[in-house]
């Protein structure tokens, strides 16, 4: 596969000089880079999703990972994290529900509010994946050295925090959703 220059991006409304011209290229560089790694991403989590069943999808993967990872969370707040229209994320809910892979309870503070949490059987099996994406990143990661690896890591880490994953708090969901933002993390 060839590769082909991209044109430059910069900041909407920003002309700029020559450091903004070789910073919009390499931020249209980064732009191909993560799209071809979403692309291979999506590629294992639909192999994946159908090793925990076949009628999951690669979607429904991703969305019970984020259960796992940061809930109890809401439909609401899922959808929020995500970007993705909500009745895409309720239909994910509902095949993960059918097949025991999370569990729905009542929020304390409003009973209205239904909170996610996973499932035992399902952090059993997303343990079991994790092995196999650990398998395929480190042959990837092969012949990078550890200096290579935490700078990946912290670039990565650092771009992650840069993002905005906050869920309004003056709405039922947000009153019952665990916090997302810097400031609910833990210290690093």
């Amino acid at each position: 596969m060839e590769d082909r220059t991209l044109p430059s991006v910069a900041p909407a409304g920003q002309a700029g000089g020559s450091a903004d011209a070789a910073n919009g290229d390499t931020i249209a560089e980064i732009i191909a880079e993560f799209s071809e790694v979403i692309a291979f991403a999506r590629s294992r989590w639909a192999r994946y999703a159908e090793d925990v069943h076949p009628d999951l999808r690669g979607v429904g993967l991703i969305v019970l990972q984020l259960i796992l990872r940061k809930g109890p969370l809401t439909v609401t707040g899922i959808s929020q994290m995500l970007d993705m229209d909500k009745a895409v994320v309720s239909r994910q809910i509902s095949k993960l529900r059918e097949l025991g892979l999370i569990e729905a309870e009542p929020a304390p503070e409003d009973r209205r509010v239904v909170l996610l949490t996973g499932s035992a059987r399902a952090q059993e099996l997303i343990d079991a994946i994790r092995v196999k994406w650990a398998d395929a990143y480190h042959e990837r990661f092969g012949d990078w050295s550890a200096e290579e690896l935490e700078e990946l890591r912290a670039g990565l880490h650092r771009f992650n925090a840069s993002a905005d994953h906050s869920v309004a708090r003056d709405t039922p969901s947000g009153r019952c959703t665990r916090g997302e933002g810097p400031e609910d993390s833990p210290a690093a």
